[in-house]
């Protein structure tokens, strides 16, 4: 019998991107000056006294500002803890923040952004898998810090705000920001990062499972925003305005680093409001803004017209569900074409975009990108048939280089040598991608994406809830809402079971629906068929509903 396999040795899973190519942000730099403390410099010395960032319009601080500010909190941080610190930034947007960010890769270390939303076991748990040695925390978060029952290896508590705090928690010393860098000098370091080094871990948004902690090299980090600012075509005459918080690579690398590269200013917010949006736009001065879709949903319903402005550009994810009205209403050009995560950014927003395509179009991958759509073996499969989407790039430490400490997850994201996204799409014949829905445990809520693992977890130190399974269910403004199921010993109250989980998860997990059942559905393998429980209605007497 002939066993021979028969294998088509010009099989391939990837294609060459046919988009733009590398421009001058990223290919006018050195290589081994392919980092943000670089960039950072040569704008301060290029451009010292203009404004690059500011804070609700006013705190404002100049390139040269931050760049002092930077070159002091890297010689505190190594003064503090020594060589390579690692240093966690528990704060919202605000001063504080970026030179502490850029401090640490100064120092040759890396920084660890947190969502200020985190509390709890989950805060907890990520300050531990960070190995973080300095913790920069906003004032009004101090307490949630004091409530973990350990901070690990964290050295140095770096207190940001106004008022009295304590000398140490759980033992660890605290100092005010002022007083941590306030005998540090401000001149540059003798070296600077190199490119292949470590800069940050970005938390993912644990959509497939827990948070894990993206190894962004400094060549990464510098990568990522120069392409953006590129795509974007920014100028030092630009304005940039966003109230998305810049702990998450949409605000940081779309709005503040590539404002770096490009020169300009960039308008931070703490908080946003529907109501006042266009009025901080108009005052800002901006001429591109980037929002997630809901909130452009949230403005429409509470703005009925626009003052004069100047934003000729507003990015939002996704499209809000009435684009054209929002265009025609407030005199601006709305972009969502891109697909972009903690992991890489393969397909970048353009000032242009498609025209005469279909709503699921995030446009060609650029040249410097192979990328493909397979199925469940790998495979490439045909124009028009929906797969998992995967790429790499083709430039050295052009997307993250793994998980922190998690050789599996990083084995398998990247196995068969490139990225798998986990999300479905398909690709036509024009060599454009496609994007249909997320991996199938993605809840998208409040502009952020929900772990329904991480809301899972949590559930089940609820010491009578013995299974549970939470879901997206629709909600407003084409978000999602969480459902969580779970079954228990005995009856609870879930309007309690709800302000417990309320009082240990961040606001935008908490789920809005609870039901308590006897049994989940499971496959052989136990796991729950979620399917089955997301085809059942929500306004049967068995479902609790919270308050939006």
């Amino acid at each position: 019998m002939n066993t021979a396999i028969d294998l088509n040795v010009h099989e391939s899973i990837l294609m060459r991107g046919t988009g733009d190519a590398l421009g001058h942000h990223v290919t006018d730099v050195p290589f081994g000056e392919r980092s943000l403390v670089h960039v950072l410099a040569r704008q301060a010395a290029e451009r010292p006294d203009k404004e690059w960032l500011i804070f609700d319009s006013t705190i404002r601080l100049t390139f040269s500002q931050v760049y002092s500010l930077t070159n002091r909190f890297a010689r505190a941080a190594l003064a503090s803890v020594g060589d390579k610190p690692r240093v966690a930034l528990y704060l919202r947007n605000q001063p504080e923040f970026v030179p502490a960010f850029l401090g640490a890769q100064a120092a040759g270390g890396a920084s660890v952004p947190l969502n200020p939303e985190l509390k709890g076991q989950l805060l907890g748990e990520l300050l531990s898998k960070a190995e973080a040695q300095i913790l920069v925390v906003r004032g009004e978060l101090l307490e949630h810090i004091e409530a973990l029952q350990s901070l690990g290896p964290v050295r140095q508590i770096v207190y940001c705000g106004e008022g009295e705090f304590p000398a140490a928690v759980h033992g660890v010393p605290v100092s005010r920001y002022e007083e941590f860098i306030a005998d540090s000098p401000d001149s540059a370091l003798d070296s600077l990062p190199l490119p292949a080094e470590l800069g940050a871990l970005m938390f993912t948004s644990g959509t497939s499972g827990g948070s894990k902690a993206a190894m962004c090299t400094n060549h990464y980090l510098f990568f990522y925003p120069g392409t953006v600012a590129d795509s974007l075509g920014l100028t030092p005459e630009d304005v940039l305005s966003t109230p998305l918080q810049i702990c998450h690579v949409a605000a940081l690398h779309v709005l503040a680093m590539s404002s770096l590269h490009a020169g300009c200013t960039v308008h931070l917010k703490t908080r946003f409001s529907a109501s006042s949006y266009w009025q901080d736009i108009a005052k800002d001065g901006a001429t591109f803004s980037m929002l997630m879709g809901t909130m452009a949903g949230m403005i429409l319903k509470s703005t009925p017209e626009a003052p004069p402005h100047s934003l000729r550009h507003l990015y939002t994810i996704p499209q809000p569900v009435e684009r054209e009205e929002f265009e025609r209403r407030y005199r601006t050009t709305v972009l969502w074409q891109g697909y972009g995560s903690t992991e890489g950014f393969p397909l970048l927003p353009k000032r242009e975009r498609l025209e005469g395509v279909p709503a699921d179009t995030i446009g060609p991958p650029p040249q410097w990108v192979d990328f493909g759509v397979v199925d469940e073996f790998d495979r490439l499969v045909a124009p028009e048939v929906k797969g998992e989407i995967v790429y790499r790039p083709l430039v050295p430490f052009g997307m993250s280089s793994g998980y922190y400490n998690d050789p599996t997850a990083t084995q398998h994201a990247f196995r068969n040598f490139t990225y798998h996204t986990g999300d479905i799409g398909y690709y036509d014949e024009a060599g454009n991608v496609h994007f249909s829905m997320r991996n199938r445990d993605a809840i998208r809520r409040h502009g952020e994406n929900v772990s329904a693992v991480e809301v899972e977890r949590i559930a089940l130190t609820y010491a009578a809830i013995l299974d549970a399974a939470a879901y997206a269910v629709p909600g407003d403004l084409g978000e999602h809402e969480v459902k969580l199921d779970f079954v228990a010993e005995d009856r609870l109250d879930l309007a309690e079971v709800q302000q417990w989980l309320k009082s240990r998860l961040p606001r935008y997990m908490v789920p809005r629906y609870l039901e308590q059942r006897e049994s989940l559905p499971k496959t052989v393998s136990d796991r729950v068929e979620k399917y089955k429980l997301m085809d059942q209605p929500l306004d049967r007497p068995e479902v609790y509903s919270a308050q939006p």
